[in-house]
């Protein structure tokens, strides 16, 4: 049996580095380490989850594809099921990004030993952003995945320096630079969205609903601007 991942979890894939352990926490159903293990892109994977079904489901998952020499299923909260230096890349991704800053900051010693964090949170991105800057991570890469309509976004961030503007918080540094298609279509399908609401409120009128406009009308031009420099940069 070949595991194919959906173009979410490939996106996640595509940011872990070759030929070197990594470990994926909160694996839930196990599918990313298998992928890893049966495509050559790592020769051993750690696969953690903290909840007992998840965890028994990925082992019966590795039993039964005989990758237990290859693939080791641990039961624990966040990072504890792994020690320094055991894996190059950390994989986090299916949960919030609040929660997985507390899982980050719960073991530095870990991510000392590390060599990059492959990140994929559900919500809260610009805090991820925030946390990695300000705790000496540099984000070497992004890429976004469309998947059944919902737009994720996933990083890697390796050991350095980082200054991020209010932008690149919001919209990723590398997203910016590179501009791909993906990132623009979002931008695009944002910009309509606010568009709708900004029509929305004008039907309405309180000290409230003149803040959020205005809010909303900043982050309009933000956001026409930074698809006017994609568009002259593509020229």
């Amino acid at each position: 049996m070949l595991v194919k991942l959906d173009d979410r979890l490939k996106a996640v894939a595509d940011l872990v580095l070759p030929g070197k352990t990594a470990a994926d926490i909160g694996t839930d159903h196990n599918y990313l380490p298998v992928f890893l293990v049966q495509n050559n892109i790592c020769e051993h994977v750690i696969a953690s989850d903290r909840a007992d079904g998840p965890y028994r489901n990925a082992a019966s998952l590795v039993k039964r594809l005989a990758l237990e020499d290859k693939i080791k299923v641990r039961l624990g909260e966040g990072l504890e099921v792994l020690n320094p230096g055991e894996a190059a890349t950390i994989i986090i991704a299916g949960m919030g990004g609040r929660l997985m800053i507390d899982i980050l900051a719960a073991a530095p010693a870990i991510l000392t030993a590390a060599d990059r964090l492959v990140l994929q949170p559900q919500k809260d991105l610009p805090a991820v952003r925030c946390w990695l800057a300000d705790h000496r991570w540099s984000i070497v890469k992004e890429t976004m995945a469309l998947d059944s309509g919902i737009y994720y976004t996933a990083l890697a961030a390796e050991h350095g320096q980082m200054k991020l503007s209010q932008d690149e918080i919001d919209f990723g540094p590398c997203l910016i630079a590179e501009h791909p298609q993906l990132w623009i279509d979002y931008l695009q399908l944002r910009l309509e969205d606010i568009e709708q609401l900004v029509a929305k409120l004008a039907q309405h009128d309180s000290g409230e609903i003149r803040r959020r406009q205005q809010s909303l009308q900043q982050e309009r031009k933000r956001i026409i601007d930074l698809l006017a420099r994609a568009t002259v940069d593509d020229k």
